[in-house]
């Protein structure tokens, strides 16, 4: 008899909308995430982390902030922006080679440890101080052609070689067929001249680069050129001649957006069932149910509507008498 009356209790008109509310969100709690497609990225994210780099020409909330810093800020917005899916893997550029931390991993649920790896990306495990930018790219190609799976490829420097070209001269690209790998060059800096400090193993500024300090351009026909190396700009052109070479676009590192601006272009994006958390859904048709179940009754909103024009009467008619 109990048992009934609290079914009957259960299933009354006033009830209803509650059970059903309450089932909908014990499926929302239950309900695991359900493969859905979308676009998503897989990138290997290369950072220079040559002395260049160190150069504090980027100001952030009025705090002069170097190419380095900006760069981790702008790849750490990346990572949040990117849609779950997305692969990125991290890694760092000294002297030739390229050294990768971290092989791609899905962003969203392996976005703590994307940032931690993030950290660890800085001077201080420089293992060189040349800085030969074209040998870094190319390698950087030959990891993503290892790792397959259509992963592309983020470069992020300054242009800065150490020691540099000589004038006229261009890096050759043996092995790597134009497009065979698709990626960016990101150029840090701005195009005016500024010291470059030069630091410890550790970080710890020690001063700044002299002329006499490093190998000076030659020009073409030998002679010292009148470009002084000490000094550190963004090298644009030159960065658009290698990116036009392998086949990579270019874009600057104008402010904290631009890595995940071009990391989301949806050329470099490709379609995948990714898990999918729906459990919003049932959530949400819960609360609509509720909203739906208080509602005001209408005979109450006709009640409300005279209260309120016998209000407004009320308030008309004590104006007129004063």
């Amino acid at each position: 008899m109990k048992v009934h009356a609290l079914l009957a209790g259960l299933l009354d008109k006033d009830s209803r909308a509650f059970v059903a509310a309450l089932t909908l969100l014990v499926v929302a709690l239950v309900l695991p995430p359900i493969k859905l497609p979308r676009d998503v990225q897989t990138y290997l994210v290369f950072i220079d982390i040559t002395q260049s780099m160190n150069v504090e020409d980027y100001d952030r909330k009025g705090t002069p902030t170097s190419r380095l810093a900006f760069a981790h800020l702008a790849v750490r917005r990346a990572i949040r922006d990117l849609p779950c899916g997305s692969r990125v893997g991290l890694g760092a550029f000294s002297d030739t080679r390229i050294m990768l931390l971290l092989a791609p991993i899905e962003v969203c649920s392996s976005y703590h440890d994307l940032l931690v790896t993030l950290d660890y990306v800085d001077g201080r495990m420089r293992w060189k101080n040349a800085s030969e930018i074209a040998k870094g790219v190319s390698w950087s190609i030959r990891a993503a052609r290892e790792i397959g799976d259509g992963a592309h490829v983020v470069f992020i420097t300054d242009g800065q070689e150490a020691p540099p070209l000589r004038l006229g001269m261009h890096p050759a690209f043996a092995d790597v067929k134009p497009r065979e790998i698709r990626g960016w060059i990101i150029g840090a800096g701005t195009e005016a001249p500024r010291p470059i400090p030069k630091t410890d193993r550790n970080g710890k500024v020690l001063g700044y680069w002299t002329a006499e300090d490093v190998v000076q351009r030659m020009e073409a026909d030998g002679s010292k050129s009148t470009n002084p190396e000490h000094l550190s700009a963004l090298h644009e052109r030159y960065l658009k001649d290698i990116a036009g070479q392998v086949g990579f676009d270019y874009a600057r590192l104008a402010d904290e957006r631009s890595v995940s601006e071009s990391m989301r272009d949806s050329r470099y994006a490709h379609r995948q069932a990714v898990p999918t958390d729906v459990s919003w859904v049932p959530a949400m048709a819960a609360l609509l149910l509720l909203i739906w179940r208080f509602r005001p009754e209408e005979s109450r909103l006709a009640r409300l509507r005279q209260i309120v024009s016998a209000t407004q009467l009320s308030e008309r008619c004590s104006d007129r008498n004063r």
